[in-house]
This record gives structure tokens, C-alpha cells and sequence, in this order.
């Protein structure tokens, strides 16, 4: 029987998508070895060329299986009548279905690898992360419609900011403050919530856009003068 059909199904083909994942989350992409991902599996060689092609295939597909239960719970559909709701249902969505117990160790860690160390894989996410981020930016705009464009972005990426940091950083915060006791998710997701929304209302407005130009006036004041502002030789 021929090896590669032999090793077909999806018995084998979800074998693969899990040990790629687990070696893929320990070495990165360019760490991990294809017979150590078909050993994990109990498969063979053949079987990744049968089912994905190539390495990179398989990593851009583990990778977005990873990415995929939380954008599905950020798209859930809003039920909050304002906007400040939408906000404290898109982030609590980020925080719990990231932090979710019985979610695969692998997802977090291949998320947080891909985060630090990017590959091209990452662009080929651009379909799954655009609906939650232009979701979390109209909500943002809704509440301080005053914010420039600029301002706005700013806005929307430290609110995802701080999710990332308790998603991959909780470590440090242990570290900081060794004799406390790790919060429970749902105290986190109320805390990034309220901290964010208070954040967000107390921004000020044309701040970033008064800070450049002063620093423009700034800089125009230690310009050396020109030739035609030099005093004539006597």
C-alpha cells in the first residue's frame, strides 16, 4: 500500500495539527523538524507533504487554529446597547477565551512566539484579526468621536496591549509583587475593563498633535540661521 495513503484521514491529519502545534510552540518554525513533529504523531514523513504540502503550510495552519477561538468569541454578536458595553464584551472576550483553562498550553505560547518573533505566517491572519480590531476602533470612535485618527489607533492598541501583557506577561506581575496571590480571570477581565474605559475617557483630546508642534517650534529654534538672516560683514 502506498505510504502516503496509507497514511491518510483525519486520525492522522489532527495527529499532526497537535504535535505541530506543541513543536511549533517550543522551536518556532524554524526550530522544529518535520520527523519531530510525524514522531510525536505517530505518523511518517510522507504524511505532512499528503496533508499540507510543507512545513510552512502546516505552521500557517497551526497557527491560525490558535488564532481562531478567540476571534470567534470577539465576533460574537454585540448584545451592549452602547458603546463602553461593546468595549467591555470585546475585551472580556479577548481575555477569557485566551486565558480559557482548558485551552491548549501550545495556543498561548505559538501566539506569543509568533507575536515576538514574526514570520511571514502572520500576514495570512490579516482576514481573521481585521473584523475584531475595526470593531473595537468604531466602538472607540462612538465614545471619543473628538480623538484624532492618530489618537484612536493609539487608543485601540493599548487596549489590546494590556490584554496581550496579562496573556504572556503574567510572570513579570508575579515577579513584582511575589507575596500577592494571582487574580482570578474574572477579576483581570474586570480590571482591564474599567481601567481601559476610565483610560479612555480621560485622554485628552489634540494632546499628540500640540506635542508636535511644539516640538516643530522647537526644533525651527535651534535651526542655525539662514543666509539670509546673517548680518552683513562690516
Amino acid at each position: 500500500m502506498d505510504e502516503a495513503r496509507h497514511a491518510s484521514g483525519p486520525v492522522t491529519r489532527d495527529k499532526l495539527i497537535e504535535a505541530a502545534g506543541e513543536i511549533f510552540a517550543e522551536k518556532g518554525l524554524h526550530g522544529a523538524l518535520i520527523r519531530d513533529i510525524t514522531r510525536r504523531a505517530g505518523a511518517n514523513i510522507a504524511s505532512v507533504n499528503y496533508h499540507f504540502h510543507d512545513k510552512f503550510e502546516l505552521y500557517a495552519l497551526v497557527l491560525r487554529q490558535a488564532h481562531e477561538g478567540i476571534v470567534a468569541a470577539m465576533n460574537q454578536p454585540p448584545s451592549a446597547d452602547t458603546p463602553e458595553g461593546r468595549v467591555r464584551q470585546l475585551l472580556s472576550a479577548m481575555l477569557t477565551s485566551t486565558l480559557d483553562p482548558t485551552r491548549p498550553k501550545w495556543h498561548t505560547m505559538l501566539l506569543g512566539r509568533e507575536l515576538f518573533q514574526p514570520t511571514p505566517a502572520l500576514d495570512l491572519l490579516h482576514d481573521l484579526m481585521q473584523r475584531p480590531s475595526q470593531r473595537l476602533r468604531e466602538a472607540v470612535r462612538e465614545i471619543r468621536p473628538d480623538l484624532s485618527e492618530e489618537q484612536t489607533m493609539l487608543a485601540v492598541c493599548g487596549l489590546v496591549a494590556q490584554c496581550l501583557f496579562y496573556v504572556h506577561h503574567r510572570h513579570l506581575a508575579q515577579r513584582m509583587f511575589p507575596t500577592l496571590p494571582e487574580p482570578a480571570i474574572e477579576t483581570l477581565v474586570a480590571h482591564v475593563v474599567e481601567f481601559s474605559l476610565s483610560a479612555l475617557r480621560g485622554l485628552s483630546a489634540g494632546r499628540a498633535r500640540v506635542r508636535r508642534e511644539r516640538s516643530k517650534d522647537a526644533h525651527a529654534e535651534r535651526r542655525p540661521p539662514g543666509p539670509a538672516t546673517r548680518r552683513p560683514r562690516s
